[in-house]
């Protein structure tokens, strides 16, 4: 199960906090054993949960358990070391050894010491819940889904497996299974939630919001907000969650408040400048996020999102210059190559771009949008070939695209392949009736080849369909001239050239049925504009040249001594 680097970065900065912890799936509850009964009590939060362990809990395993508990890792460790060297066969002081060396970064070792303890006890709730945690922590998320699970199965009622469970099914966005889980956990019932763990309450509340349902969501934001006061940790993780369920205006204020009573943090000011480009506000997200590159300027995120709103403002090369410098910092940014891709596609250097988008799908291979954009530049540069492979590549992966059959068909179409282009667009229509652009193509073809009564009857339903649909008008008010049904064909061009108005080709044929219908002042009118926009079509095809290099960003930046001691700050 992947962390999000957002989450890496709450880690290690100032707000590195157990609940932010919690909720990022990076760190669930640990059991360890305690106490004069057979007890698993939580090493996060101090909840307490019975054991399924047979095992007796001697005076050295509950020491250890209380300096685990104290976090004096070392003394716990050897406290904990002689308890399994007194009782080689108890499943406790193994389970409590196992947790103390998995918060001292010994996974393989605690690992080992949990599987000792399920081989003498395959019962036991303690090593479970434990190896579970374990598992998250090693990127193994499926895994530890199937020990929670069994968990549960032994212990229907155990707190931190239900927690864990829950909280692993949001992460893996499985709300339907999550969500009754954590609720349980939570206490939910007539009223709002009973329990005290903010951490819960936040993930829970996170859950409600991916199944839209915004007012119990709400509520629990309300509750965890009002019971944070003035901690900033609380502030900011719930700034996390808000903004991840996309209230993007409350996690900017949350953010705000936390940078108030902490200011100048990395992690609070990157977050809030995020949530004010996502609120469209890009002057003062650029002020706070040029404050946080100031801070850090070894993180690459906080210059891809400086590129973002350049590019939003229209400062093309300086787009390109602070994402340049982002995958300096970070070279395996598939998010920053595509960004510079479009952006350079955008400028029309398509060819240049080609590389970007190769190196954005090379690096996220799952991501469909690359492979797309990068068959769609092959295209655009008329290396229908080169399209075609990529749209078939990407189509292995993803079988079930209705949108790369299209685009398989388009680019048939391009190369004349009628055949191969109508077989992939009614593959296309299979996945996704009613989809007005395949039709739309199909039409187009149906002209092309003659049968002007299936061309006509397409070209229709796909403006019933989707009434914005310029190709289909274009296509069928050429289609209407051709068969001399000027008045027919004359509403459809009107129609279409509010929608496509840079296009020669529509005024072209309205200049025709202008004529045909004897009004000359119209006729000339889109004549005139025909030339014009087919002239500035030319001159645009001839004069295109692309840069071979990309520019440099618009930023100084020296090493975090310098810029500690001289502040230096981003160019506007």
């Amino acid at each position: 199960m992947r962390i999000s680097p957002e989450a890496n970065r709450a880690l290690r900065g100032p707000y590195a906090c157990r609940l932010c912890r919690m909720w990022l799936l990076s760190v669930l509850f640990v059991s360890a054993v305690s106490g004069p009964s057979n007890v698993a009590v939580s090493a996060t939060n101090g909840q307490v949960q019975k054991s399924t362990s047979q095992a007796g809990n001697s005076a050295p395993v509950r020491d250890a358990a209380a300096l685990l508990e104290a976090g004096r890792l070392e003394e716990a460790e050897a406290v904990a070391r002689r308890a399994v060297a007194a009782q080689p066969r108890n499943t406790a002081a193994r389970s409590v050894l196992g947790a103390i060396l998995d918060q001292r970064g010994l996974a393989k070792e605690a690992e080992n010491e949990y599987l000792e303890a399920l081989r003498l006890d395959p019962n036991s709730t303690v090593a479970l819940t434990n190896l579970g945690v374990l598992l998250v922590r090693t990127g193994r998320g499926d895994e530890a889904v199937t020990t929670f699970e069994r968990v549960l199965r032994l212990a229907p009622d155990h707190v931190q497996a239900t927690f864990n469970l829950g909280a692993l099914y949001a992460a893996r966005k499985e709300y339907g299974r999550a969500i009754p889980l954590l609720e349980r956990a939570a206490g939910v019932g007539k009223e709002l939630a009973r329990s005290n763990d903010v951490a819960l309450l936040v993930t829970l509340a996170n859950a409600y919001a991916h199944v839209n349902r915004s007012k119990d969501a709400a509520k629990l934001f309300d509750v965890v907000e009002n019971r944070a006061g003035a901690d900033p940790r609380v502030l900011f993780t719930l700034g996390l969650s808000v903004a991840d369920a996309g209230d993007y205006d409350r996690a900017a204020k949350l953010f705000s408040r936390t940078n108030t009573l902490r200011p100048d943090t990395y992690e609070v000011l990157y977050n809030l400048g995020k949530g004010l480009y996502n609120l469209n506000r890009m002057d003062e997200a650029r002020t706070i996020l040029q404050r946080a590159a100031t801070l850090a300027p070894e993180q690459p995120e906080v210059f891809y999102r400086l590129g973002l709103i350049a590019s939003a403002r229209g400062e093309s090369e300086n787009a390109l210059g602070l994402m340049q410098h982002a995958v300096k910092l970070r070279p395996v940014y598939p998010e920053a190559y595509f960004m510079m891709a479009e952006e350079l596609v955008k400028n029309e250097r398509i060819s240049r771009a080609i590389p970007f988008y190769e190196q954005a799908a090379a690096e996220a291979p799952t991501e469909a949008i690359y492979q797309i954009r990068l068959g769609v530049a092959h295209f655009r540069s008329r290396a229908y070939a080169k399209a075609e492979e990529t749209f078939r590549a990407a189509l292995a992966r993803f079988p079930d695209s209705p949108l790369l059959y299209y685009l398989i068909g388009y680019t048939a179409r391009a190369e004349g392949l009628y055949d191969d282009a109508v077989k992939a667009f009614a593959r296309s229509l299979e996945l996704q009736p009613n989809n007005a652009a395949a039709l739309s193509n199909l039409g187009f073809i149906a002209a092309e080849r003659g049968q002007v009564v299936e061309a006509e009857s397409l070209l229709r339903r796909a403006i019933g369909l989707e009434p914005d649909n310029y190709p289909a008008h274009y296509d069928l008010g050429r289609l209407l001239v051709r068969l001399r049904r000027y008045s027919e064909a004359l509403p459809i061009l009107e129609r279409g050239v509010t929608m496509g108005n840079n296009d020669p080709g529509v005024h072209y044929q309205l200049f025709i049925t202008y004529t045909r219908l004897k009004r000359k002042d119209d006729a000339d009118r889109e004549l005139t504009q025909f030339k014009t926009l087919e002239e500035a079509r030319k001159r645009l095809e001839s004069g295109m040249s692309e840069k071979d290099e990309l520019p440099p960003p618009k930023v100084s930046v020296g090493s975090p001594k310098a810029v500690k001691e001289e502040r230096p700050k981003l160019e506007r």
